[in-house]
């Protein structure tokens, strides 16, 4: 998705869903991808690195700060496709070759890393429309790739995907955001 437009930010930056299906609005979103399906759902999580500050005089610290705050969204997807992979490899190039004809994924050589917004969006068992949506605002393709070609199983690839902090965004909200919708 575009990060530049649409998800607000807001004290509660939601992404706008087409219930139904629980994809992004077409309308809001139109530069939105999907990158399919999961084979074993998926994986985010937020980590906060917390250093304590000691003295001397006390057996225990006497303070705490926040070092970092990271966010990471990582699944092994179903469907593989090579405009697919080329969205988890963002470095990729991807190109379409009339004749012979063939579509192909290049890397190597590229340096600037370009950033997305990105979105899971998993319904939730407990009712119809309902759904829990994680959104990194900045991020970028951390694992690369890892494909699982075999001619008996179904192809699979894994995808890493890490925020940066979007800083023209409100502090307290500059990474992502996790919620679910009732």
């Amino acid at each position: 998705m575009d990060h530049s437009r649409g998800i607000a930010d807001s004290a509660a930056p939601q992404l706008v869903l087409d219930l139904p299906s629980g994809t992004p609005d077409a309308t809001t979103y139109p530069s939105a991808v999907c990158l399919g399906t999961t084979e074993s759902g998926i994986t985010f999580t937020i980590k906060e690195k917390f250093n304590d500050i000691a003295a001397d005089q006390f057996d225990a610290p006497i303070d705490t700060y926040k070092e970092e705050s990271s966010g990471m969204l990582e699944a092994e997807l179903s469907q593989q496709s090579v405009d697919l992979l080329q969205q988890a490899l963002s470095t990729g190039v991807y190109a379409t070759v009339a004749s012979p004809g063939y579509k192909q994924l290049t890397f190597g050589g590229v340096s600037i890393v370009p950033t997305i917004c990105l979105a899971a969006i998993t319904p939730k068992r407990t009712g119809t429309n309902l759904y829990i949506v994680s959104i990194l605002f900045k991020a970028y393709s951390k694992g690369g790739l890892e494909v699982l070609m075999q001619r008996k199983k179904k192809s699979t690839h894994k995808v890493q995907f890490a925020g940066q902090a979007d800083i023209t965004r409100t502090a307290g909200r500059q990474i992502g955001v996790h919620y679910e919708t009732i």
